[in-house]
C-alpha cells in the first residue's frame, strides 16, 4: 500500500463509585468516557467477569457510532449503529450461571463495546470493507460471593462478489475471558484477557491476523465518598494480506494507563476527576526494503472532568470534557521525520459531551445530546436544517430488567 492504513483509536476515562450500579454506553460517553473505570452494565463486553453482576435485563441500543479515526484523532465516526440483546440467570440459586445474547450491527466500529476489530483499519486494502455485523454469546458464575468469571465469542464477517464474478470473504473473530477477584475489604480487582484472529479468502487470506487485547483495574474505596479506580490496558494486533507484497498491513500496538477519583458529592450528585497517558505505535506489517514508515502518537497526559446529577426521581443530567496534550511524530516512507502537536482536527485538543437519563418504571433510557443543543433549542424536536452533521440525539439507550 502507498500510505499506512489508520485504526480506531480511542483514549477513554469515566469514573463512578465502587459499588455496582446500572448505565449504558449513552450514559458513559455523555460523561466523556467510557467503562474502563467505572461500573456499568456495558462492561460485560470486555470486563467478563462482570456478567453475574448484571442478569435478567435487556439493552436496546442506536444512533451514532463512537470512536475516532486514525491515530492522531482525525475526525469522528458518524456511522449507523444498533445493538439488541439480553442477560438471563439460569437455574435454581443461578447456579447455571448468567448467559448474554446480543446482536451488534457496526459494533466492529464502536470503541464502546471494546471487542474492536482491527480489520476497520485495513478494510480499503483489498476489494472487501470491513465486516459489519457481530453477534456476541457470553457466559459467566460466581464463586460463593468472592470471585466471578465469565467468557465471551464474538463473530463478524461479510462477503463480497467481484467483477469478475468471483466471491472473497472476511470475517474477524474474538475469545475472552476474565475475572473480578477481592483483594481485602475495601478493594476488588477485574482483570480481561481478549484475542481476535482474522480470517477469509480475500486476497490469499492473512499473512498473521491475531489481535489481542490485555487489561486490569482496581476498585479501591479509600472513604465512603471517594474511591480510586487505577487501570492500565495494552493491545496489539499484526495484519497482513498474503498477497500483498512490498509494504503493506498494518501492526499496531496501544499501551494505556491512567488513574481516577470518584467523589460522591452528596446523593444526587458525583464529581469525576481522571487523567491517562497513552503510547500508540502503527506501522505496515511489510516493509519492503528502503522503506520506513511509522506513526507514533503520545497523549502525556489526557484530563477528564465529568458531573453526573440526579435532578428528579425521573431526569437525570450528565456533562464532561476532555483535554488532550498530544505529540504526533510521523516518519515517512523516505525516512523523514515531522513532529506535531498541535490538533489535526477541529475540537481535537478539547472536546465536551452532554447527556441525560430518564427514569420510566423499570426502563432506563439514556440519551446523548448533540453539542448544537444548547444553541438551537427550538429545533431539537424536529431535527436541524440539510447540510448539519450531527442529530440532535446522537445515541440513545434503553436498558428493562425483569
Amino acid at each position: 500500500m502507498s500510505k499506512i492504513s489508520k485504526m480506531l483509536i480511542l483514549s477513554l476515562v469515566v469514573v463512578s463509585l465502587a459499588s455496582a450500579s446500572f448505565a449504558t454506553t449513552s450514559r458513559v460517553i455523555a460523561l466523556a468516557g467510557t467503562s474502563n473505570y467505572i461500573n456499568d452494565d456495558s462492561n460485560i463486553f470486555r470486563w467478563y467477569g462482570t456478567l453475574p453482576s448484571y442478569t435478567n435485563m435487556v439493552m436496546a441500543e442506536a444512533g451514532q457510532a463512537t470512536g475516532t479515526i486514525g491515530p492522531s484523532g482525525n475526525g469522528d465516526l458518524f456511522t449507523e449503529y444498533q445493538a439488541l440483546g439480553f442477560t438471563h440467570s439460569w437455574g435454581e440459586d443461578h447456579w447455571l450461571g448468567t448467559w448474554a445474547v446480543f446482536l451488534l450491527y457496526n459494533s466492529v466500529e464502536d470503541m464502546s463495546f471494546y471487542n474492536f476489530n482491527p480489520l476497520a483499519g485495513i478494510g480499503t486494502e483489498g476489494t472487501n470493507s470491513t465486516p459489519t455485523t457481530k453477534f456476541v454469546f457470553s457466559w459467566g458464575n460466581e464463586i460463593e460471593d468472592v470471585v466471578s468469571y465469565g467468557i465471551n465469542f464474538t463473530r463478524s464477517d461479510a462477503s463480497f462478489e467481484t467483477t469478475a464474478g468471483g466471491t472473497n470473504d472476511i470475517n474477524y473473530t474474538t475469545i475472552g475471558g476474565g475475572a473480578r477477584f477481592d483483594v481485602g475489604e475495601d478493594a476488588y480487582v477485574d482483570a480481561a484477557a481478549t484475542f481476535g484472529f482474522a480470517g477469509g479468502d480475500s486476497l490469499g487470506g492473512f499473512d498473521n491476523g491475531k489481535a489481542w487485547d490485555l487489561a486490569a483495574r482496581l476498585f479501591w474505596e479509600v472513604r465512603d465518598d471517594v474511591t480510586v479506580v487505577p487501570f492500565l490496558g495494552w493491545r496489539a494486533f499484526d495484519l497482513a494480506y498474503e498477497d500483498l507484497a512490498a509494504t503493506s498491513g498494518l501492526k499496531s500496538s496501544d499501551f494505556q494507563a491512567g488513574a481516577s477519583l470518584n467523589f460522591d458529592v452528596n446523593t444526587n450528585n458525583m464529581l469525576i476527576f481522571a487523567t491517562e497517558i497513552e503510547f500508540v505505535t502503527l506501522e505496515p506489517s511489510k516493509v519492503a526494503p528502503g522503506d520506513q514508515n511509522e506513526i507514533k502518537v503520545t497523549h502525556l497526559p489526557k484530563f477528564f472532568v465529568a458531573l453526573e446529577s440526579d435532578v428528579t426521581s425521573w431526569l437525570t443530567t450528565r456533562v464532561g470534557a476532555t483535554k488532550t496534550m498530544r505529540k504526533i511524530e510521523d516518519t515517512d516512507f523516505a525516512g523523514d521525520e515531522s513532529i506535531s502537536t498541535a490538533p489535526s482536527f477541529e475540537g481535537g485538543d478539547f472536546d465536551w459531551s452532554l447527556g441525560a437519563g430518564f427514569h420510566v418504571g423499570e426502563w432506563d433510557i439514556d440519551a446523548v445530546f448533540s453539542h448544537e443543543i444548547p444553541f438551537r433549542l427550538g429545533y431539537w424536536l424536529t431535527g436541524y436544517g440539510v447540510g448539519d452533521l450531527d442529530p440532535p440525539v446522537g445515541r440513545v439507550s434503553g436498558t428493562y430488567r425483569f
